[in-house]
């Protein structure tokens, strides 16, 4: 019995082996193949087997490679690259936006007006049978106090007239404040006598004591924790929600750039395990809990069904709508109360951001950190260059994230570093008219996150929508920093706009690199992953005024279709 269980045993191995082996080539061709490679911008055709690029080029040549029985797939003159690799969001939180009332401005939502929240609230409320007293929280996301009619954000007022009896909680789409009506201030015991935490602030009324229900940075963490805290079902449920929605725009390689907690990580790899992850996905511990999450980085670090934990992500200010983002120079129009308000650095002491900074780098862990506002942006520089200083000698590729106010001194700083940038450029149209008007002024707004200077200097640049602060729509970033064009018509800043070309490479083999894996992906060239988008027109010969409209026909992840 002993030998003949060894004997089928062999038998099977022997037959996947040969299936492995007769697994069909597939050529694309009878289309435009841009591949991000300077040798070889474009191609006639690519081969794939067993989800690697096979072979690349001119279609005899790529036909001989891939052999007589390869499976040619027509693209009918539509458009393949490599797929989109994200430089800059987070998946599992763009699920649990879905999964909460959207609040979110056009054109990402129906949001225009303070009225049009209380009616989504009550909606919202009616259609979830919440009940004062059940325990639940009424929770929306997405609003943006600058697109409102009323160019205020909500408070605790206009919340208590949806109920008084029900907790509220609506989250700003920067995520970083959150408002209350008077049911959720007392739920997480918020009054006149508690004082605003480090790194955040608890807004009054013209009191000084009262809470007018607006929470910034920090004074909002355990709200959102609250919020966004969900069973590990419904983890795994968020995580495949948002998963579709970046599958249907291009995307191979999506990042959860603020992993909170090991339930995350469980959740993650569970769907990998189960065949339910297709694309991959960089999570980067959030810096409160790396400890614990990368105790294990130097094996954790490396795809496992589709998931690794990538790194570390590090905080230092929040957003400039909303107002927290830490600034060298005060806002551009002070608000009743202010005198000459620069944000809020969530470390106002620099030296904690050094021995943090210098602390991953001792540990081998690739670090993301978030520096909005160019004093921010300050911080992380000095302790990069502090770290490096300390540790020398290692591949760190260090990110500067958002980097929106980043100046000529600061990216000469930078390029001299081994340090990388990826721009939140989706700002130039969604707060482009409200910068040059409130938070920067009309001169410093122009220079809102500046590509081409980052280019010029040699820097490796990204782009990013921050999902789900803005929609996971690379195509939109494209045209958006190809033409800088603001929600009113107003080319900010046209000395920063780039080429399409410069663009493309932004959204694939320039993220590749910051993650660290241009080795596998990026580009299309021999051996690495058959990750591929197929578009419906050509980026490099449609009107740039057009490129936000191509269609993503088909994403395809290591040679397999995952949507179509």
């Amino acid at each position: 019995m002993k030998h003949m269980t060894m004997f089928y045993t062999l038998l099977m191995l022997i037959s996947t082996s040969v299936m492995a082996s007769t697994t069909p080539v597939k050529v694309y061709t009878n289309g435009v193949i841009l591949t991000m490679n300077d040798a070889m911008p474009q191609a006639e055709a690519v081969a794939v087997k067993d989800g690697k690029i096979l072979a690349a080029g001119r279609k005899s040549e790529v036909m001989k490679k891939a052999g007589g029985k390869a499976e040619t797939i027509d693209l009918k003159g539509k458009t393949l690259m490599p797929g989109f690799i994200d430089s800059h969001s987070h998946l599992g939180l763009a699920g649990t936006k879905l999964a909460l009332a959207n609040m979110s401005n056009p054109p990402a939502g129906p949001i225009t007006s303070i009225e049009d929240i209380q009616q989504g609230f009550r909606d919202w409320i009616k259609e979830h049978q919440i009940k004062p007293g059940d325990g639940r929280v009424a929770a929306g996301w997405g609003y943006d106090h600058t697109q409102l009619k009323e160019h205020r954000h909500p408070t605790r007022d206009d919340l208590d007239k949806v109920s008084k009896d029900i907790p509220i909680v609506l989250i700003h789409f920067s995520t970083h404040q959150t408002v209350l009506n008077t049911p959720a201030l007392k739920l997480f015991k918020i009054n006149e006598n508690t004082p605003d935490p480090e790194g955040g602030r608890i807004l009054r009324e013209k009191d000084g004591k009262t809470p007018n229900g607006i929470l910034q940075e920090t004074a909002s963490i355990p709200v959102k924790l609250k919020i966004f805290g969900a069973t590990y079902e419904e983890k795994k449920r968020r995580i495949l929600m948002a998963q579709q929605n970046y599958l249907e725009n291009g995307f191979t390689t999506a990042q959860e750039a603020a992993v909170l907690d090991q339930e995350w990580v469980d959740a993650f790899r569970h769907l990998g395990r189960d065949g339910d992850l297709k694309l991959d996905v960089a999570g980067l511990a959030f810096f409160k809990v790396a400890d614990e999450l990368l105790a294990n980085y130097e094996k954790d670090r490396q795809y496992k069904n589709h998931f690794r934990l990538a790194g570390v992500k590090l905080i230092l200010d929040g957003g400039s709508p909303g107002r927290s983002a830490f600034l060298r120079d005060p806002y551009y129009v002070q608000k009743e109360g202010e005198k000459y308000f620069r944000g809020v650095p969530l470390f106002p002491k620099q030296e904690d951001i050094d021995r943090m900074v210098a602390g991953y780098y001792e540990k081998g862990w690739q670090a993301y950190i978030h520096a909005l506002g160019d004093a921010a942006v300050d911080q992380a520089i000095h302790a990069i260059e502090g770290a490096e200083k300390k540790y020398p000698g290692k591949d760190r590729r260090t990110q500067i994230i958002h980097a929106q106010l980043f100046h000529e001194d600061q990216i000469e700083k930078v390029a001299s570093l081994d340090a990388t940038v990826s721009f939140q450029i989706a700002h130039v149209f969604y707060f482009g008219d409200f910068h040059r008007q409130e938070t920067f002024g009309p001169q410093l707004a122009e220079h809102l996150c500046p590509v081409r200077s980052a280019l010029d200097h040699g820097l490796s640049v990204s782009i990013h929508h921050d999902a789900p602060v803005h929609p996971a729509d690379q195509l939109f970033l494209i045209w958006n920093a190809v033409n800088r064009v603001t929600r009113s018509g107003h080319v900010l800043g046209p000395n920063e706009r780039i080429s399409v070309m410069d663009a493309l490479k932004a959204s694939t083999i320039n993220a590749a690199y910051q993650l660290k894996e241009e080795k596998i992906k990026g580009s299309i060239e021999p051996g690495k992953l058959a990750d591929f988008v197929v578009l419906s027109d050509n980026p490099l010969s449609i009107d740039p005024m057009k490129l936000k409209d191509i269609k993503v026909l088909e994403t395809i992840k290591e040679g397999q279709t995952v949507f179509k």
